[in-house]
């Protein structure tokens, strides 16, 4: 078991707090939280991971080309490894993503 401080994970260039790969010595899942104020938008891009998204408090929007869906607070949403979607903050939200790298590769 390993205890992890969120707050001291905080990753500039995705603007998120991680636990990863460099954490946890292994290449098999990973934790993310963030937040995001009104009107944020965020790219939510799996890139070859299985991901559940996890909207802990606000509102927000989920969008592609093909696709539009409304989150509300304590709702969860599954995105495929091949999926990708502009995530809008319609309210300051807060969020969490678990995934799992489904196929061995490297980032």
């Amino acid at each position: 078991m390993k205890l992890f401080n969120i707050r001291d994970l905080y990753r500039e260039k995705y603007r998120e707090y991680i636990v990863g790969s460099e954490e946890i010595g292994k290449h098999s899942v990973y934790l993310v939280y963030g937040e995001a104020s009104r009107g944020e938008k965020r790219e939510m891009a799996p890139n070859g991971h299985d991901e559940i998204l996890f909207l802990l408090a606000g509102d927000a929007q989920l969008s592609n080309r093909d696709t539009e869906i409304s989150l509300e607070k304590e709702q969860a949403v599954y995105m495929s490894p091949d999926e990708s979607f502009t995530f809008t903050a319609k309210s300051d939200c807060k969020y969490i993503v678990a995934g799992t790298h489904t196929t061995p590769h490297g980032h």
